[in-house]
């Protein structure tokens, strides 16, 4: 014990070592922080989840020829998420013409997700990812207003690459919703 006690003050930090995810260490590799999204470039990471809107899957695999933006969000404790996705869904002709689909991802279990859909008239395909593992997959964690949630993260991918990746919930942008038409800008500028 007292040889424990010793090596917590010669290496400092070694009985507090928090357990990174597999997505954050390959993002930290890939020389992103942990919560800062993987980098344009990184590999898709494998994922397969049900779409609570038909029950069909959804996954890294059918979503491999198609330009896919996926919005990572708070969830059912953010109204400005949802709100987020519903107006995402009024550009749906003009991210159509560009040949990309919107499917949005929350930390909320598949009951809580259902009812927000519900309330908010959502149609776009939605994953619940009450478990994290693609959050996680994704480095999304970590750097949103809850540690334990995404913040306000976007990522363009397609043919199992991310293409685009914008968190506006860092700095310098730190909000909860980002005007669509400047969220279509942000991606054609990239």
């Amino acid at each position: 014990m007292v040889a424990i006690v010793a090596a917590s003050f010669i290496v400092p930090g070694a009985l507090n070592k928090k357990s990174t995810s597999a997505g954050a260490e390959h993002a930290m590799a890939m020389g992103s922080d942990q919560g800062e999204g993987l980098p344009v470039g990184a590999a898709v990471p494998f994922f397969s989840e049900r779409n609570l809107e038909t029950g069909g899957l959804i996954t890294s695999r059918s979503l491999y020829r198609q330009k896919t933006l996926v919005f990572f969000s708070e969830g059912v404790m953010c109204q400005a998420c949802f709100v987020q996705i519903r107006d995402l869904e009024k550009l749906g002709a003009q991210l159509k013409q560009r040949g990309i689909r919107l499917v949005s991802v929350t930390p909320d279990s598949p009951g809580d997700l259902r009812q927000a859909i519900e309330q908010y008239g959502i149609t776009t395909p939605m994953i619940s990812d009450s478990d994290h593992s693609m959050s996680e997959a994704f480095n999304t964690l970590g750097k949103g207003m809850h540690a334990s949630t995404p913040g306000h993260a976007f990522a363009l991918i397609q043919k199992g690459k991310v293409l685009w990746y914008h968190d506006y919930w860092l700095p310098p942008d730190q909000t909860m919703y980002v005007q669509p038409k400047k969220l279509l800008a942000d991606i054609l500028a990239a």
